[in-house]
């Protein structure tokens, strides 16, 4: 289960919001802007994470940022940004 739900629409909006040439921060910035909350419920899921695994031990959700660049990698190498 993904924790943005419609996650594809939501990194097409973002992406098209954004000039041609735009680099990774950029929609880092905008993604976090313009959903808040998702952003929010991402940083909450992944502090879940870190608290409920035991020291010594990995989780498998990457941390807030690299998730979007997952989710953005996606995007982009589905629609050939």
């Amino acid at each position: 289960m993904s924790i943005i739900s419609k996650k594809a629409e939501k990194m097409a909006a973002t992406a098209s919001d954004l000039p041609s040439g735009f680099t990774f921060d950029e929609f880092l910035f905008a993604f976090q802007r313009k959903y808040q909350k998702d952003w929010e419920k991402i940083i909450r899921e992944y502090q879940k994470h870190e608290r409920k695994t035991k020291p010594g031990k990995n989780h498998p959700m990457p941390d807030p940022v690299q998730y979007i660049r997952n989710a953005f990698n996606v995007h982009r190498t589905s629609k050939n940004v």
